[in-house]
């Protein structure tokens, strides 16, 4: 059997989606395994109540963001897997198996798979099934792979690149990126990255048009932010432009032309979303392990 892995779900005032996920967890854990929940500062106790009745580890940070729970769930852990989704999510029976067996091929520090929507009202999709190429590099288009719904990594390689960034991801000054931030730095730090197709997890759509495209805008905050930190970092121009113009305009017109006008929507949201994340990222500084820091 491949190694031990701990999930890291991480929740704020979402008991009763997160009372399902961890079902669904418990139901792909194997023996060794370990399920961590960590409350984002919720205003009651329900999250703590639904995660120890789960027979979760428990773990509580006092200030909300996403980035910095994940970054205390991995770290109160020792498991040389750590596997990360969310509280809305549903994985499939297989998926810890699947994870830890992708992480197991020599080299590989990141994995994550496909991401499918469980139901929908018509209303805009989030997730979607993931075609993604079976392994990506430094030089790839990172915006269409890497759901942080379904990621995994070995612990060695977030303690590489210090976790997460916690300027980054829901809760944070940039409402999210932190997934495609994570998969760029480890290969930064000589990871591979890999899709595995057996590591499938569900995405409930519960959030209707107008929350939907403001989480549209917060995906292009975080990857206005993420590209400024690649072309910062390692010279690679033009980041901005081309989350714009690919997944903004491209994809906006093909998706009016197709009468599609919620999608069409959704990418110019995003696009305003890239070029305030990029302005605001600018103007911050990077540490050493390639995280945003505030200037002053």
């Amino acid at each position: 059997m491949s190694e031990p892995a701990a999930v890291v779900v991480c929740c704020r005032d979402r008991a009763e989606l997160l009372e399902q996920a961890l079902a669904a967890v418990n139901a792909a854990l194997r023996p060794g395994d370990e399920l961590v929940v960590v409350d984002s500062a919720s205003r009651d106790t329900a999250v703590e109540t639904v995660a120890r009745a789960a027979g979760a580890r428990y773990v509580r940070v006092d200030a909300p963001g996403l980035s910095r729970a994940r970054n205390a769930g991995w770290r109160a852990t020792d498991r040389p897997v750590v596997l990360f989704t969310d509280d809305d999510c549903l994985p499939a029976p297989g998926w810890v198996a699947a994870g830890a067996e992708a992480l197991a091929v020599t080299g590989v520090g990141v994995v994550w798979g496909p991401v499918a929507a469980e139901a929908s009202d018509g209303g805009l999709v989030l997730s979607t099934l993931d075609d993604s190429p079976a392994e990506v590099t430094l030089a790839d288009d990172l915006a269409s792979v890497a759901h942080g719904a379904n990621l995994g990594f070995r612990r060695t390689a977030l303690t590489d690149i210090d976790g997460c960034d916690e300027l980054l991801g829901t809760g944070a000054v940039f409402g999210a990126g932190e997934d495609k931030d994570l998969l760029w730095r480890a290969m930064r730090a000589g990871w591979r990255a890999q899709f595995a197709p057996a590591m499938t997890v569900g995405h409930v759509q519960w959030r209707g048009d107008l929350a939907a495209l403001r989480v549209m805008y917060r995906y292009g905050l975080g990857a206005g932010a993420v590209a400024v930190k690649r072309r910062r970092m390692d010279g690679a121009h033009g980041q901005v432009w081309s989350e714009v113009l690919r997944h903004g305009i491209r994809h906006g017109r093909r998706s009016l032309l197709r009468r599609r006008y919620g999608d069409a929507a959704a990418a110019a949201v995003r696009s305003a979303g890239v070029i305030a994340g990029a302005w605001r990222a600018s103007r911050l500084e990077i540490d050493s392990s390639g995280h945003l820091r505030a200037t002053g």
